[in-house]
């Protein structure tokens, strides 16, 4: 398995250890929120949303931790904090969130998005969501649960960083199919995309033609697609073709 595919992987289970921390129910009180914080095992936050701003309320021990920042830093700065710890070039992510969840349809979405954090070892990249969990009587939303998780040992390069941002959309949506596929599958779905013929797959799997036909079968159903051109397109997404 190519270390593109590692990375992915690696990757993927921590979008997904991520996204276990929203499996909580609505309007629940900020003391369980608090409780939900300091048990996850992600760098998880309360925050609580205004018409034009937000603000952090409580937080884990891994936050302050990880960003070297003490409860007092949080509650005294308030939305100051966000561009005390965020790069400049991606403080406009914030602005992004607030006005993606000004609008009503989306209060029972996820936002994510990926940026540059002022941490205890330096600059680092971090994974980020955020979903509304408490709402105020008028509707609006109150308090939204944010959990991050760095990323450091994933990306190496700033190019790595943009390709991750340009395709997280993406990523997102097939989380679950790519870590449904084998490491057989990933493979063979990686050599369909530089155009090897069944033959060559054979060969350089050792297995047999028969086996990469069935293996390019499940494939097709598994990413819901109709051919190997469609195969070959997810594994251009999923960056399995140097």
């Amino acid at each position: 398995m190519n270390e593109n595919i590692k990375e992915l992987e690696k990757l993927f289970k921590k979008i997904q250890e991520n996204r276990k921390t929203y499996q909580v129910p609505e309007n629940i009180s900020l003391e369980e929120l608090k409780e939900i914080c300091d048990s996850s095992d992600q760098l998880t936050s309360i925050v609580e949303m205004f018409k034009y701003s937000i603000s952090v309320v409580y937080s884990n021990q891994k936050v302050y931790d990880y960003l070297n920042v003490t409860e007092k830093d949080f509650l005294n700065l308030g939305f100051s904090f966000f561009l005390k710890v965020l790069h400049p070039e991606n403080v406009s992510s914030i602005y992004l969130l607030i006005k993606f969840f000004s609008d009503p349809k989306n209060k029972g979405k996820i936002f994510s998005n990926t940026y540059y954090a002022k941490t205890k070892n330096g600059w680092e990249w971090v994974y980020n969501s955020m979903k509304p969990v408490t709402f105020n009587e008028d509707g609006s939303i109150k308090y939204m649960l944010s959990a991050s998780c760095g990323l450091e040992e994933l990306l190496k390069s700033k190019k790595e960083f943009r390709n991750l941002r340009k395709n997280l959309s993406f990523y997102e949506q097939n989380m679950e199919k790519y870590l449904s596929m084998t490491g057989e599958e990933k493979e063979v779905l990686g050599l369909i995309a530089k155009e090897l013929s069944t033959e060559e797959i054979a060969d350089a799997l050792h297995i047999s033609k028969k086996m990469v036909d069935k293996i390019s079968e499940t494939l097709i159903q598994k990413l819901n697609v109709k051919s190997a051109v469609g195969l070959a397109k997810y594994a251009l997404h999923f960056q399995m073709v140097k």
